[in-house]
């Protein structure tokens, strides 16, 4: 064995890979990581995530508090804080929801392209309006399909002899009449539809629907109901536009 003198100069030479460093030496490692992030926090502006960015232009939205209520009774305070607190302003507050309730009703009532955005998503849009014009402004059989078939089936009875031999033909001819009417509506609908928006994005299966399930309700019970100054007499070129 070599004694602490008689070492060789290789074993020697060798740093101590698993020596324990002093707490002075450790405390100034720690200390170097923290001035450099203050040094970068001074250099460089934290921004908010919600800014916009080169990549995206429109701030995105706001993210939600930073404390936000943990127990009911503190989300009950936090939503009594920002309620009225007294009568009157409790009053007006209840006859502003009130109004703005009758207001999107009433839009969405109404036809006209003013009140679209009171529409219902399946009734919203240019296409849609045009849809609902050409519907409204031609006589359709299929608004008097439920009254003629409640009629026949009344007397769709063997026991009337003759009168039933006529609703059974009777019946055929009004599905044949309704089938066809319902064929050059979804014509004009198309052709109408192609000719104003060559670049719609609507697919022609749901306005066909849309148009055909308009046309067998009465027209007092059509929904939105149709624009008064709509009728058979007016002319293609006003369907679907705003009447001024």
């Amino acid at each position: 064995m070599w004694s602490g003198h008689d070492l060789p100069v290789s074993l020697v030479s060798v740093p101590a890979l698993f020596k324990r460093k002093s707490r002075d030496e450790s405390t100034e490692d720690v200390e170097q990581p923290e001035s450099a992030v203050e040094d970068l926090r001074e250099t460089k502006k934290v921004r908010d995530k919600s800014d916009p960015t080169p990549k995206r232009k429109q701030p995105s939205k706001k993210r939600p508090p930073k404390n936000p209520p943990k127990t009911y009774k503190e989300a009950r305070e936090q939503a009594k804080a920002g309620k009225p607190t007294t009568k009157e302003a409790k009053r007006e507050l209840a006859a502003e929801r009130r109004a703005e309730r009758l207001r999107v009703a009433d839009g969405q009532d109404k036809g006209d392209p003013l009140f679209d955005q009171y529409h219902m998503p399946r009734d919203k849009g240019p296409e849609r309006l045009l849809v609902r014009d050409v519907v409204d402004a031609r006589f359709s059989i299929g608004q008097y399909f439920f009254i003629i078939a409640i009629v026949i089936m009344l007397f769709s009875n063997p026991a009337y002899g003759m009168i039933y031999d006529f609703v059974v033909f009777a019946w055929i001819a009004v599905l044949l009449l309704f089938v066809i009417d319902s064929v050059l509506l979804c014509r004009k609908v198309k052709r109408l539809v192609k000719k104003r928006f060559p670049k719609t994005t609507q697919r022609m299966g749901g306005l066909y629907w849309y148009a055909v399930s308009r046309s067998i309700m009465f027209k007092r019970m059509r929904m939105p109901k149709p624009r008064t100054r709509v009728n058979s007499k007016t002319p293609e070129e006003q369907l679907g536009k705003q009447f001024k």
